[in-house]
């Protein structure tokens, strides 16, 4: 099998230096524009790749005034507004992804995307990556769907956190929202609740591709137990549509994201949990201690890392052409919300 092609056994086959070989794919205008795409089309023809680990290391150094070195990840947000505050999920999920970064000897940077500043756009994202050497990049969860076709992933490996990134198809790290709720209804039936209510927005069960509400169905149709209560998914979860569903239907245990139910609920002279039960969907959003599900942002961030670092190192670029998934398992988190389990 013959060897790989390098930049110097390029160089020795155009006649050139190594320095001038390295300097010509990466672009510099200190060659000649001849040169460098004399140098491009030579790399293309022998199926040159570039070490992206190797390039980001002697970016690095060259920039340090220090001994040691860590390689950079992005973590990749977007900002509709010019705000740069990353919502309490995110900020998990990035704790989570800078903690393992550093084990594995890298670092991470977040860069926000948008039309205000100080967000760039995709065109600039893609110089200030290239710029600074930085080949391994995460786009965290999304709360509408985005586009980033002008995204350039060439000498790039990219994960994204979601399905709200409709381009370009990565591999992606998310929850398992519908195996979650599966479970956890599972748990929440076994401690006694009868007529569980799912309350949700529509845009908070449509962000995950339906999976809550899909799984909360799924488990009645399947499980023996009756589906007593309709689940409420509306445009807007707000006090008035909420008592109306609640008064119908006289739900023993809610399950939603919205924690106002708790203080609706207080309103009707409504007592948590003696009275009705309530379950939070994500608990690192709660506002005040409840039960619900861990959907593990750190683990997810981490796991993230992990997985770009593995394509880093295999050399693995641009779209890949059949993208996976890995689904990571919500945990079981009680809390005062919920009726102590029985013994």
């Amino acid at each position: 099998m013959p060897k790989p092609p390098t930049i110097r056994s390029l160089a020795l086959q155009l006649g050139l230096s190594v320095a001038t070989v390295s300097e010509a794919l990466r672009n510099s205008p200190r060659v000649q524009e001849k040169t460098r795409l004399r140098v491009q089309r030579a790399a293309d023809q022998a199926g040159y790749r570039p070490n992206p680990l190797l390039g980001a290391t002697l970016s690095a150094l060259r920039r340090s005034r220090h001994q040691g070195f860590s390689g950079v990840l992005a973590l990749v947000d977007v900002s509709p507004d010019g705000g740069t505050d990353l919502m309490l999920f995110h900020r998990e999920v990035a704790r989570g992804a800078e903690k393992r970064a550093q084990e594995l000897g890298f670092r991470t940077e977040l860069f926000w995307v948008g039309p205000k500043a100080p967000a760039l756009s995709v065109a600039r994202l893609n110089g200030v990556l290239r710029a600074r050497g930085i080949h391994g990049v995460i786009f965290l969860p999304f709360d509408r769907r985005q586009d980033f076709v002008n995204f350039d992933l060439s000498q790039t490996a990219a994960v994204g956190m979601d399905h709200r990134l409709l381009n370009p198809s990565l591999h992606t790290i998310q929850p398992d929202h519908y195996l979650s709720m599966r479970r956890a209804l599972e748990i929440l039936t076994q401690r006694g609740y009868r007529r569980i209510g799912l309350c949700l927005e529509a845009r908070k069960d449509e962000r995950v591709d339906h999976k809550w509400s899909s799984g909360f169905i799924s488990f009645y149709r399947v499980s023996g137990h009756k589906l007593e209560v309709p689940p409420l998914i509306a445009p807007k979860l707000e006090p008035k549509v909420f008592s109306a569903w609640f008064k119908k239907h006289e739900p023993d245990l809610i399950i939603g994201h919205e924690q106002g139910v708790v203080d609706w609920l207080a309103a009707q002279k409504l007592r948590v949990p003696e009275d009705v039960g309530f379950f939070r969907i994500n608990v690192t959003e709660r506002s005040k201690p409840c039960a619900g599900l861990d959907l593990l942002p750190q683990q997810l961030g981490a796991t993230a890392v992990e997985t770009v670092v593995g394509m880093l190192h295999r050399r693995e670029q641009g779209s890949p052409p059949c993208p996976t998934s890995i689904s990571i398992d919500a945990v079981f988190a009680d809390g005062p919300t919920l009726k102590p389990a029985a013994g």
